[in-house]
This record gives C-alpha cells, structure tokens and sequence, in this order.
C-alpha cells in the first residue's frame, strides 16, 4: 500500500460525530448523551457547523476512560476495608 495515496489516521482533520460512533460502536443518541454528562472526546469546530473529533482528542479520551475505570477499582476496594473496619473486622 502506498502511503501517499493514503491518508494516516493520524494526518486526518478528524473524524466526524457519525464516524467516531461507527468506529466506537455507540449510537448517535448515546454520543450526544455523553457530550451532555461532559464525558465525551473534545471536539474541534471547524468553519459553519462542522464538528471534528481528533485523533489526539479520542487518545486522551480513551487514557481518561481508563483512569476514570483505574479509580472505580480503587474506591471499590477501599469502600470494602471500610466496610470491614466498621464491623469490627467481623
């Protein structure tokens, strides 16, 4: 494959909303959902009412999704010793 006829991931302008749910398997809706709760990739706006989504922007998107899932983990386990120290270790 010649990579001057095709573009990297990396050297797009970004993936539009309809691209990044295909590529992520979630439906438009659950896109605009997330976008509303603030836990959504950033978005780049371009000239009119075009929305672009970076490759940079779903990289840090998906770090944080790991973090956020890293600190679930963590808070599970401390809830139980918690738990376990308010029983009196019963």
């Amino acid at each position: 494959m010649n990579s001057t006829s095709t573009k990297d991931e990396a050297d797009r302008d970004g993936y539009s909303i309809p691209e990044f749910c295909r590529r992520f398997g979630i439906s438009t809706p659950t896109y605009y959902k997330m976008r509303a709760e603030g836990c959504a990739p950033r978005e780049i706006r371009l000239v009119g009412s075009v929305v672009r989504i970076s490759a940079e922007a779903i990289r840090d998107w998906i770090a944080d999704a790991e973090d956020e899932e890293s600190n679930a983990v963590q808070r599970a386990k401390l809830k139980a010793r918690s738990m376990y120290a308010l029983s009196a270790g019963r």
